[in-house]
């Protein structure tokens, strides 16, 4: 039912589903997705590499790649050979609901 009811969430834009039994809120991911752009604007090349997303969030490896990759499937970074970069024309903006 737990589960249910957090894909239900995921499906209204309430919450994230980064991997299968692990959800985020909005308000979590609009600071990951800040903290990815601050990390890519900090390099000429504009790479995010997991190591350093790892260090700026101080979440473990496993997590930080988990993460990563969640922006990779929702449009936001593309993996680049072992680094991760914006895409062009990628604004981050999730769907929390006010109210």
């Amino acid at each position: 039912m737990v589960r249910q009811l957090l894909r239900k969430l995921a499906r209204q834009g309430d919450i994230f589903q980064v991997v299968k039994d692990l959800f985020y809120t909005a308000a979590n991911m609009d600071e990951l997705a800040r903290i990815i752009k601050e990390l890519a604007s900090a390099t000429p090349n504009g790479e995010v590499v997991a190591r350093e997303f790892r260090d700026a969030t101080g979440l473990g490896r496993k997590r930080a790649i988990q993460i990563i990759e969640c922006f990779d499937r929702l449009g936001y970074t593309r993996r680049v050979r072992d680094a991760h970069v914006l895409r062009p024309d990628a604004q981050w903006h999730s769907q929390v609901k006010k109210g």
